[in-house]
């Protein structure tokens, strides 16, 4: 528990531990209110008690010179009042100050969050992907929320809580010593046996509620996004058990996370109850009436204090070990993230000088590619990805990568735009590693992937994705939809750039959505373009404008094209070969037909 503290503390900063390290002292200095007040009560029971036998007060006899020798009843009046002042006052200060640590820490959640995701974005993408979407997305958000407010707002309430009684328990040890070793060491006792009874269940719970939110999230969005395929295969109801036996979990956990906090109420109120008891007996056993009846009260006056506090203690210390399983995606993240250097983030600045370098055509990019030795090995493989692969591509020359399924295409393609760093060798793109030419010049380098991201946003948010709105021009959008074909279908709709696109793209047809993607591409006016399968999807007629598109690019752009259809390539000015990660050929077309055997059956099958 210690541990996930220290690295909870870890997550905020010099300024942000030392605020809430005065929080915690406030709601220290409180406690000391609720000592006087628990003192005041003390005083009126012993004023009464000795009124109603006769006998002349002796508790704190110097109070009454103090209070100026008032009469008997209007002591104990004036006294209670000042007690319940104190109580009221501690209360509302109290809550003041747990509203305030909360908020900050809930702030500081915000912060966190923002910061860890700043962190996974700048990570190669295989780091990325170690986890599923699901679990970032958990990490990120429930698991933060754990670590800030779970585990540091329950460990505020622990200390407070803490403090509290350790004042109360000092203050009573100068006014009884014996009742109060017995009031410590009997709740303690307690305490530590619920504790020691209920800690391990609540890491369970805790561990359990994270993988069953994150199952069945992941459930329910398989299920969303192949839902043509699951409707058609009639598949409906495995997804829908799959669901409904993981929300069933996710209740069990709820029902037992709740039950778990609720079960020190109960167990408290009967420890009171019976430390209660054996008090008055062996008070009556050992001393007078009036002795007992003081005593007995101080007693439930101190317990109506500690109590309360212990239920609160034993609530949050249970609390944070649920957190500390909720955290533990988090927790995880943040060690994986601190195994490597992030990348350097492009300033808006940078941004903001990317409309007028475009236009210029960004100069100093050249958009030449070097490739020296490059070797790259997927975790747990039993084969590179990439061996020792070597090309370089002149600025403004297409090159085509072609081979089987599984050759290394697309990883090549990644390495070459810089998400993926290779094991050995270096990559070069106009002259500078891929990381510092996108630094340098945003935009310049551009992706069109098979499978095109949309978010659910409108086609301007699509196509400049990404920028804030200020940078996001209508005219350079209209532009970019124009050349991938997609401006005639938006201009016959009444939204035109507002029209929404839907959740995933929904309301757009596989070929448009292609064309958003591509349109996305050419916004920054480019001068590398690599695209993976980007025509894939597009009509016969469509196609044909798009590839027209691109080779108007020719001389300016340099392009960088992975299709299976040869076709699409056959005009390349470089083709290159791959074989389980390795380059078997690389020159033109009729060049790599002539030195690769299957590639030259392919070419024959389709006629060319």
């Amino acid at each position: 528990m210690l541990k996930d503290l220290r690295r909870s503390l870890g997550l905020l900063t010099r300024r942000d531990q030392r605020v809430l390290g005065l929080l915690v002292a406030f709601q220290f200095a409180l406690a000391l209110l609720d000592l006087a007040a628990i003192a005041a009560l003390g005083i009126v029971t012993s004023l009464a008690a000795a009124s109603a036998t006769g006998q002349s007060a002796t508790f704190l006899p110097g109070l009454a010179d103090l209070l100026g020798n008032p009469p008997q009843p209007t002591a104990v009046l004036f006294i209670a009042m000042g007690a319940g002042v104190l109580l009221v006052v501690k209360s509302a200060l109290s809550f003041w100050g747990t509203r305030r640590a909360f908020r900050f820490l809930a702030n500081r959640q915000a912060m966190v969050a923002s910061k860890l995701a700043n962190e996974l974005l700048s990570r190669p993408l295989l780091q990325v992907q170690r986890r599923s979407s699901q679990e970032n997305a958990q990490a990120l958000t429930i698991g933060v929320h754990s670590m800030t407010v779970g585990i540091l707002g329950q460990s505020v309430v622990i200390a407070t809580e803490v403090a509290l009684v350790s004042v109360l328990l000092v203050g009573l040890l100068a006014v009884d010593p014996i009742l109060t070793l017995f009031t410590a060491a009997f709740f303690l006792l307690v305490a530590s046996t619920l504790h020691f009874l209920l800690a391990k269940w609540a890491v369970r719970i805790g561990q359990r509620e994270a993988r069953a939110a994150a199952a069945s999230t992941a459930a329910i969005q398989e299920s969303l996004r192949g839902y043509r395929e699951v409707t058609v295969s009639g598949r409906r109801g495995v997804y829908t058990g799959r669901f409904h036996d993981l929300v069933w979990q996710v209740a069990r956990v709820q029902s037992d996370r709740m039950m778990i906090t609720a079960i020190g109420k109960y167990v408290f109120e009967v420890a009171l109850i019976v430390g209660a008891g054996l008090l008055v007996l062996a008070q009556v056993a050992a001393g007078t009436v009036t002795e007992a009846a003081a005593v007995i009260v101080v007693f439930f006056a101190a317990a109506s204090r500690i109590m309360p506090a212990l239920m609160r203690l034993q609530g949050a210390t249970l609390s944070l070990k649920i957190a500390t399983g909720t955290a533990q995606l988090s927790i995880d993240l943040i060690e994986d993230l601190n195994e490597t250097e992030p990348a350097e983030p492009v300033s808006i600045t940078v941004l903001e000088r990317m409309h007028t370098e475009s236009m210029a055509g960004y100069p100093g990019f050249d958009g030449s590619i070097d490739l020296d030795s490059v070797c790259l090995s997927y975790p747990e493989a039993s084969v590179p990805a990439l061996d020792e692969v070597s090309l370089q591509v002149t600025s403004g020359r297409s090159l085509a990568l072609v081979g089987s399924t599984g050759a290394g295409k697309s990883t090549l393609a990644d390495v070459i735009l810089g998400v993926i760093t290779p094991d050995a060798g270096h990559v070069r793109v106009g002259g500078q590693p891929p990381s510092r030419s996108v630094l340098r010049w945003p935009g310049a380098m551009a992706y069109i992937p098979q499978d095109i991201a949309i978010i659910n946003g409108t086609v301007r948010e699509n196509v400049a994705m990404g920028l804030p709105e200020h940078l996001a021009h209508d005219d350079r959008v209209w532009e970019a939809l124009e050349r991938a074909r997609l401006a005639d279908f938006l201009l016959s709709t009444r939204e035109g750039l507002d029209t929404v696109v839907g959740e995933h793209g929904v309301k757009l047809s596989g070929g448009q959505r292609q064309r958003l993607g591509i349109a996305r591409a050419l916004y920054t006016r480019p001068r590398l373009l690599v695209m993976d399968e980007a025509t894939s999807a597009l009509d016969a007629d469509t196609e044909a404008a798009v590839t027209d598109t691109f080779s108007s690019m020719s001389g300016e752009v340099t392009l960088v094209i992975i299709a299976h259809r040869l076709a699409t390539i056959r005009h390349s000015d470089q083709v290159a070969y791959l074989h389980e990660g390795r380059l078997i050929s690389s020159g033109s077309f009729s060049d790599v037909r002539g030195e690769v055997p299957d590639f030259e059956r392919q070419a024959q099958l389709l006629g060319l």
